[in-house]
């Protein structure tokens, strides 16, 4: 018999805050870089994995996407032998992508403009 372990599968601990805020730092601030439309969820929804659940919306296209993340600090992160996973739309090895945001008749483009970043 073989035993499969899934490493930083399970998070037991944390604070709904300290979720909350990796999600804002490390996904909600990233993604508005490209797309300033998507809004956060900001309601407490704890899973059974030790995560909370924050679901992403772009306000144009309507669609959302899931995000699943610890409530652990970095500090109490480096103190682990597995960092605990997070799950982006229920993939832990995936990232937000322009086509997640892509849903019936609307398509993605980059758009380039000079921003003035001078004093005045």
């Amino acid at each position: 018999m073989s035993i499969i372990i899934n490493p930083g599968s399970e998070v037991r601990k944390g604070s709904f805050k300290q979720a909350m805020e990796n999600a804002k730092t490390n996904w909600l601030n990233h993604i508005n870089k490209l797309f300033p439309e998507v809004v956060m969820s900001e309601e407490e929804n704890y899973d059974n994995d030790g995560r909370w659940r924050f679901n992403f919306t772009h306000t144009v296209t309507g669609k959302t996407c899931i995000l699943d993340i610890h409530g652990l600090t970095n500090e109490e992160c480096s103190k682990l032998i597995f960092q605990p996973k997070v799950y982006w739309n229920g993939s832990s090895c995936s990232s937000p992508e322009p086509d997640d945001w892509a849903v019936g008749n609307y398509e993605w483009k980059y758009t380039y403009y000079k921003v003035d970043h001078a004093d005045k």
